[in-house]
């Protein structure tokens, strides 16, 4: 009888989260596209934690939070300046000691705020080879922010239209 039930009591309890699963959220999931940009939502920690990542041109090595857009870098970059909208880029900096840990080129701050408001920005790059220009397209970036302080949500599935009937003569 012992036994009886806690097999019942096991077959109840595997129904149940059989009666209430629901399909299982994609690690990565793209969620959102604006020109070059696009946002991936990544959950982890049993959907406790959502964290939204903008790209650029699916160039994992340009990446794009809230506050902060990511360049990563060759080690041998030692110094760095923006151009927005056609600016020419002003000085060379130095980069800063996260930037160094990082091997990476950091918008934060007031740059980042310009960022975020220009079209075009300029990116010239000291190395011990000499300086070299890059220059990332900043449409879609706004809406790629948007989406990003909005929790990044997963799309709705589209709708399909019912199907039309055909009449039979």
């Amino acid at each position: 009888m012992k036994h009886a039930l806690a097999l019942l009591a096991f077959a109840a309890s595997s129904c149940m989260t059989f009666a209430v699963a629901q399909p299982a959220e994609r690690p990565n999931q793209p969620v959102f596209r604006s020109g070059p940009w696009f946002v991936v939502r990544s959950v982890r920690d049993g959907g406790k934690v959502i964290a939204c990542t903008g790209f650029y041109r699916a160039n994992r090595h340009v990446q794009l939070s809230k506050d902060t857009l990511i360049i990563q870098t060759p080690e041998d970059v030692t110094g760095v300046a923006f151009g927005y909208d056609g600016q020419a880029p002003g000085a060379l900096r130095p980069l800063t000691t996260g930037e160094k840990e990082l091997k990476a080129i950091a918008f934060s701050g007031d740059d980042f705020n310009a960022l975020a408001k220009s079209r075009k920005v300029r990116i010239d790059v000291q190395t011990a080879q000499g300086v070299m220009r890059h220059e990332l397209e900043l449409n879609g970036l706004a809406a790629a922010l948007d989406n990003i302080d909005k929790g990044c949500p997963v799309p709705a599935a589209p709708k399909t239209p019912p199907a039309k009937r055909r009449r039979h003569n």
